[in-house]
């Protein structure tokens, strides 16, 4: 017995809006961490954000900026949330139609189970919320990123294929035509689709067989998988946007690098130290997304899925290794979105799980609703964390990195997640601080980022034009041999090292000595690389640094400019533990102790008290021995050393 249309129509339109309801509430207000102001300018000015550049992703963000609602970013960030609680209802109807087709059109044992429509819709419905609410998968439904789209597309894919080989009849042919566009389409959209690729294959062969009809049915479908692929021509057309154009692909050679992730490919595979880290991380937050009960149902789930159908088990279970296999290769901090497959295949057991204790186990189905209070408790738990309301920390500190800058200035920067990613949407889009020059020191590693510099700042360019050339002809060498520089063996490689790093640091000085016209600044993690994880060179050693809100001014004058005025700050004091909120803490309360140990060389105690006193609320109350706690600690010493001589003195 099949559900009703009608009851079809209300579960998928609950799955839809009980979490998007949840996702809209929690919904990021503005720009937030990393990517987020990149990607939304790529998608408002119709540019090209990183690799892989993401064409589908970003003609669909265009669309979406015409809603009428809020700001651009909000209804950017609405994006996510709608396309996150879309891919749930396609979830919800692959898990309906696997059940029906293993209980309901082809049940052979019926005397082994005891599976209704009711039970299937339940079991779907409570596996569909428990992905909406476990913690990674509802994290991106908080603001814009490339990850809600790609489960969409990943989920659609699985749904097609399936469908696809699961049929017998004339409309197999349709289901696969429909697969290869949207596989195409979501390569479009993220590299990681890639982690489909084992499982698709070995599900292909293993129902069709090798013969000549499935070969050639293969040769067939590289037409719709080129069209959904094709998107990536927006990238050449587009490609000389002058607001954002990472990667430059205009060329075939940068057109290539681009899609490829070139640029990141040094991240991947690169030690066995990073694949063990990555999965021992992976190992401690996985059982973490699902509050680790519902893990037992997805054990038994696949035990069940495995005495229905194994060819579908199996299919299941190359997605979930080769998903952790191939991503714990990946150095990055944030791979959490890497893992979503595997989250998402956990879910689809969970539903097998919930089949098998109340169907195959002949438990009273009556007490099957109480399986709902898995998504519940995931949503009570994870709220908090997920909870992005009030989350202004990037706004607030990107306004105020700006507010610490005199008029006509030059930042030199490496913070993309805090504050240079999120300044491309408010320079361009919101017009804020058009004279403020914001230049990404690591980019000047590109060689697209030279000529996007020499294009968007030419004055910068011009006066620099030397070392520009310069460092331009060693960084085309390094990008063509790569390993030479960052594994050198022979002299000849070490050589061709120091001349780079040469070459980049005359670029470096010189943005300091040809533009004493502007007021030049450096965030901290520049001045300070023994705070940060990774190395930063120094440059312009010969003047003097001059704290002056979160940022540190460079200036050949020794004399204290008694006529400037230090901008007051507007930002939420937060105590978290996570690497993003933390830092933003350490740079507020680097630039309070920073200014307070400036003022004190100049004797001015009091008002260095003050900035002391104003970072003291940043230590967090349970800590004590953070690095803050011991900066304030030695400053106070130093301010009572400094008042006794100066009592000493009068």
């Amino acid at each position: 017995m099949h559900v009703s249309l009608k009851l079809k129509i209300i579960f998928s339109a609950i799955i839809f809006l009980f979490p998007f309801l949840i996702y809209l509430y929690t919904l990021s207000p503005d720009v937030t961490f990393i990517d987020s102001g990149e990607l939304a300018t790529a998608c408002l000015v119709l540019g090209t954000a990183h690799p892989t550049g993401y064409p589908f992703f970003t003609v669909l963000g265009k669309i979406f900026s015409f809603l009428p609602v809020g700001e651009y970013i909000y209804r950017l960030n609405l994006m996510a949330a709608i396309t996150t609680s879309c891919s749930l209802v396609v979830f919800f109807f692959l898990l309906i139609y696997l059940f029906e087709y293993l209980y309901l059109t082809s049940q052979k044992d019926k005397s082994k189970t005891n599976i209704s429509a009711t039970l299937i819709y339940l079991s779907s419905f409570t596996a569909t919320l428990t992905l909406a609410f476990s913690k990674t998968f509802w994290s991106i439904s908080n603001s814009i990123e490339v990850y809600s789209l790609h489960i969409l597309l990943i989920t659609l894919i699985i749904f097609t294929f399936l469908r696809a080989g699961l049929r017998t009849d004339k409309r197999k042919e349709v289901f696969y035509i429909l697969f290869a566009y949207l596989l195409g389409l979501s390569f479009t959209n993220h590299m990681s689709t890639l982690f489909l690729s084992l499982g698709l294959i070995y599900f292909y062969f293993a129902i069709n067989g090798f013969n000549e009809v499935t070969f050639k049915r293969l040769l067939i479908l590289i037409i719709p998988f080129l069209a959904g692929l094709s998107f990536y021509i927006y990238l050449p057309i587009r490609g000389d946007n002058p607001i954002i154009n990472w990667g430059n692909p205009v060329t075939l050679e940068n057109f290539y690098r681009h899609v490829t992730g070139k640029q990141f490919s040094v991240w991947m595979f690169s030690s066995f130290e990073i694949t063990k880290k990555q999965f021992n991380y992976f190992i401690s937050a996985y059982p973490k997304e699902f509050l680790y009960f519902p893990l037992i149902l997805s054990v038994l789930g696949l035990f069940e899925l495995f005495s229905r159908n194994k060819k579908i088990a199996f299919f299941t279970i190359i997605l979930f290794i080769f998903n952790i296999l191939y991503a714990i290769n990946y150095d990055i901090y944030d791979i959490d979105t890497y893992f979503l497959l595997t989250y998402i295949v956990n879910c689809f057991w969970i539903g097998f799980g919930i089949i098998f204790i109340f169907g195959r186990l002949k438990i009273n189905s009556k007490i099957s609703y109480i399986m709902l209070l898995i998504p519940l408790i995931l949503l009570f738990f994870n709220f908090d964390k997920n909870n992005e309301r009030e989350n202004f920390y990037v706004r607030d500190y990107t306004n105020n990195v700006f507010n610490s800058a005199r008029p006509y200035s030059l930042i030199i920067s490496t913070q993309w997640d805090f504050f240079v990613s999120a300044s491309l949407y408010y320079q361009n889009i919101k017009n804020v601080r058009p004279d403020v020059i914001v230049i990404d020191k690591e980019l000047l590693r590109k060689s697209w980022y030279l000529k996007h510099v020499e294009e968007y700042y030419p004055v910068i360019y011009n006066r620099s034009r030397n070392e520009f050339e310069t460092f331009k002809t060693e960084l085309i060498k390094f990008e063509k041999y790569t390993d030479k520089y960052t594994k050198p063996v022979t002299n000849s490689d070490f050589v061709e090292l120091k001349k780079i790093q040469e070459a980049f640091k005359n670029l470096l000085n010189s943005f300091v000595y040809k533009n004493q016209d502007l007021n030049i600044y450096v965030t901290s993690e520049i001045e300070f690389p023994e705070m940060q994880t990774q190395v930063s060179e120094k440059f312009a050693l010969d003047y003097f640094r001059v704290p002056e809100g979160v940022l540190i001014r460079l200036t050949n004058i020794p004399v204290f400019d008694s006529l400037y005025t230090p901008p007051e700050y507007s930002f939420q004091i937060t105590h978290a533990t996570d690497y993003h909120r933390k830092f933003i803490m350490e740079q507020y309360y680097l630039s309070y102790m920073n200014r307070a140990n400036y003022l004190m060389n100049y004797s001015k105690l009091d008002e260095a008290e003050t900035y002391i006193n104003k970072g003291l609320p940043l230590i967090s109350p349970d800590s004590k021995n953070d690095d803050r706690k011991k900066m304030a600690d030695n400053l106070l010493k130093k301010l009572r050393e400094l008042r006794e001589l100066q009592r000493k003195n009068q």
